[in-house]
């Protein structure tokens, strides 16, 4: 029975720290790839998001002094807020 747990529990380990990355984009800022690219986190990316996600400003939300370009897209890119 313990051998089974420590199994499951490594096993949600490595799904989780699987395909984590940074690399910096061509237009000099930084992405994150986290769980397999299910979420990627930029900084400095003023890139338009892609027709096929849903696109929240989140500028408009809050309302802070100026554009960050800070970008986290979910799932893959189904889902992307931006500060741009």
């Amino acid at each position: 029975m313990k051998s089974i747990l420590k199994l499951i529990v490594a096993c949600t380990l490595l799904s989780l720290v699987t395909g984590c990355a940074t690399r910096i984009t061509s237009t000099g800022g930084k992405e994150t790839t986290l769980l397999g690219g299910a979420m990627i986190i930029s900084k400095d990316s003023f890139q338009p998001t892609t027709p096929t996600t849903i696109d929240a400003d989140t500028s408009k939300i809050i309302g802070s002094g100026g554009p960050s370009g800070k970008k986290i897209s979910l799932f893959w890119g189904v889902l992307t807020l931006h500060d741009y």
